[in-house]
């Protein structure tokens, strides 16, 4: 099914009258959920790095970091919602799907700018003209009740937490990485390609990670850094 940027396509799903199954080993080319930011041309703003240097861009983030809070303490009451709809439809609410992928490309697109995989400055709530996009397949219908079930015991995470520990460690190197290309932008005003597609993948992977959490597919993500 074809998704529009940074939304997925919210209309009703095929039926499909066999349960679904969850599938342990993922292709990273084909799963529902995906991340993406253009390089471009590779040129950087120097000034915005400058700031990202000083942790300047954490300062001018604070009102979407204060909104996002927000969102995320009523997001984790819909998302537990969304594990009942499932268990007992065996689909997640229109409206909390909605919501769902609402928060994950903006707080996506927030984290892009702050890596410096973009300059443009992130957008509140819903936008679909971000460079950075976040994409959802829906997920084939009926989706899992066990893992829904899972989830409204809050058992679900449990089974994300090798994602969880290595995306724990990966994120300490990714600030210091992104530090060191704040450096290489001041002095040379492009991103290195290395570094971008890291950090590219980086955030794709915290997307499906979240996403499978969140009950927006029933496909365990894959363990990669594949570009």
């Amino acid at each position: 099914e074809e998704t529009k940027p940074g939304l997925s396509t919210l209309g009703p799903a095929t039926r499909d009258p066999r349960p679904a199954i969850v599938t342990f080993v993922s292709d990273p080319d084909t799963y529902p959920i995906s991340f993406d930011v253009p390089l471009g041309d590779g040129t950087r703003n120097r000034w915005l790095a400058a700031a990202g240097i000083v942790l300047l861009k954490l300062v001018l983030l604070l009102p979407h970091l204060v909104l996002l809070f927000l969102y995320s303490l009523v997001i984790q009451i819909l998302v537990w919602v969304g594990y009942w709809g499932i268990a007992i439809t065996g689909r997640m609410p229109d409206v909390i799907r909605r919501l769902e992928i609402i928060f994950l490309a903006w707080i996506s697109r927030t984290t892009a700018w702050f890596l410096g995989t973009m300059d443009a400055y992130p957008t509140f709530g819903v936008v679909t003209d971000s460079p950075a996009q976040v994409t959802v397949e829906r997920a084939p219908e009926p989706q899992n009740r066990v893992l829904a079930v899972l989830g409204i015991l809050l058992l679900r995470t449990l089974a994300a937490l090798p994602h969880l520990f290595v995306l724990f460690w990966l994120s300490l190197g990714t600030l210091a990485a992104a530090w060191v290309g704040y450096v290489i932008v001041v002095i040379t005003g492009r991103m290195p390609i290395g570094l971008y597609e890291y950090l590219v993948v980086y955030q794709r992977w915290w997307a499906r990670v979240w996403g499978w959490i969140a009950g927006l597919t029933d496909e365990y993500p894959p363990f990669t850094l594949q570009y």
